[in-house]
C-alpha cells in the first residue's frame, strides 16, 4: 500500500481552491443587463484597448465596475482571442442621479500593449454605459 503524505494532498487541495477562487469572480452567465455598453473608440481613436473587448470582456468589465472597490483590479485572458486585460475602477461619483465610475483598462492585444482611461455610468437595467 502506497501512502501519500498529507502535506501533498493539502497542497493540491489548496492549489485547486485557489484556481477555482480565481475563476469565481466572474460567472459565465452575467446578470441581465450586466455588460459594458458604448464605445471607447471615440475617446481614443486608433487605440488597441478601445477595439479589443468582445462581449465576454465587456461582461467582465461591468462586473468589475459593479463589485470592485476603487483601486482594485480584475485581470483575465480571453480564451478565444488570447488578449489579456486588467480593468481597474479608479473613482466613483454621482452624475445626474446615476452612479458613475472612472476606470483604467490595460490590454495586450495581438502582442501589442495599450491602456486607456474612461468613465461609465450604471443604467436602470444594470448595464454600464460609456457616454459618447
Amino acid at each position: 500500500m502506497k501512502l501519500v503524505p498529507a502535506i501533498c494532498v493539502s497542497c493540491a487541495a489548496m492549489a485547486m481552491a485557489m484556481a477555482l477562487a480565481g475563476c469565481a469572480g466572474f460567472s459565465s452567465q452575467a446578470p441581465a443587463g450586466g455588460t459594458l455598453t458604448g464605445s471607447l473608440a471615440g475617446a481614443a481613436p486608433g487605440s488597441v484597448a478601445a477595439r479589443a473587448m468582445d462581449d465576454g470582456d465587456r461582461r467582465r468589465a461591468a462586473s468589475a465596475l459593479e463589485t470592485l472597490a476603487n483601486g482594485e483590479s480584475s485581470a483575465w485572458r480571453n480564451r478565444e482571442t488570447g488578449d489579456s486585460f486588467v480593468f481597474t475602477p479608479t473613482s466613483s461619483v454621482e452624475r445626474r442621479g446615476e452612479r458613475c465610475r472612472d476606470f483604467r483598462l490595460e490590454v495586450v492585444a495581438g502582442g501589442r500593449p495599450d491602456s486607456i482611461g474612461g468613465s461609465a455610468c450604471r443604467q436602470p437595467d444594470g448595464s454600464w454605459r460609456i457616454p459618447g
